[in-house]
């Protein structure tokens, strides 16, 4: 029998940042475009309120962590969110370098 909760090694998965505009229901958005995809952490925060005029609207982050097996087909998904800045993997870059 597998634990499911237990916590997956490092090379097994991979966090994800996403800078994105913080408009209504975009925390929604990400779960429902992430909603085939075993996500196993999700944290949003706003970074910024903007002025609430013109193009500076707000802003915020989502880490995602999930299965690194995973990493493609959600980066591909989350690019094409109309709310997304960007998508990056600070992570990847030589972490478990030693």
């Amino acid at each position: 029998m597998t634990d499911d909760t237990a916590p997956h090694a490092p090379a097994d998965t991979c966090t994800m940042v996403v800078a994105l505009r913080d408009t209504p229901g975009a925390l929604a958005r990400i779960t429902a475009t992430l909603a085939h995809i075993p996500v196993l952490a999700l944290a949003y925060a706003v970074t910024s309120t903007g002025t609430g005029t013109g193009t500076s609207a707000a802003r915020a982050v989502a880490e995602i962590r999930l299965p690194r097996t995973h990493a493609a087909r959600a980066r591909n998904k989350l690019n094409r969110m109309v709310d997304t800045l960007t998508v990056s993997e600070p992570d990847s870059a030589g972490a478990h370098a030693r």
